[in-house]
């Protein structure tokens, strides 16, 4: 989450957002770290999603984590809408160590121009 402070170029119209399961003082205490890298603040919306309805409706919920104390941990994922809220572009990877990168993003956001 922390290389989404450098995604977006200045004065470029869109928005960022990143949903997570933790409840909202969690998603704080995260945004509070990773300003400390010295790297500057999360320049982005963190939406706390804690019965993870929006990560449900877009079918990201990953079983793997039933049961485990984290239940509802999504896959992780990247989704470019329009005004409209339609759907332009996804990329969801099924292991969480793999994440849709910035490149990949960028190459995606460049095309709508």
């Amino acid at each position: 989450m922390a290389e989404l402070r450098s995604l977006l170029k200045p004065n470029e119209k869109v928005s960022l957002y990143a949903v997570s399961v933790d409840p909202v003082e969690k998603s704080l205490e995260l945004t509070q770290k990773i300003a400390k890298d010295g790297n500057g603040d999360v320049n982005f919306q963190l939406l706390s999603d804690p019965n993870h309805k929006t990560i449900d409706a877009y079918g990201l919920f990953d079983p793997a984590y039933v049961g485990k104390g984290v239940e509802g941990i999504p896959h992780p994922a990247v989704y470019i809408l329009d005004k409209n809220r339609k759907v332009l572009w996804a990329k969801v990877e099924s292991d969480y160590r793999k994440r849709p990168t910035n490149a990949d993003i960028r190459t995606e956001l460049d095309k709508l121009k």
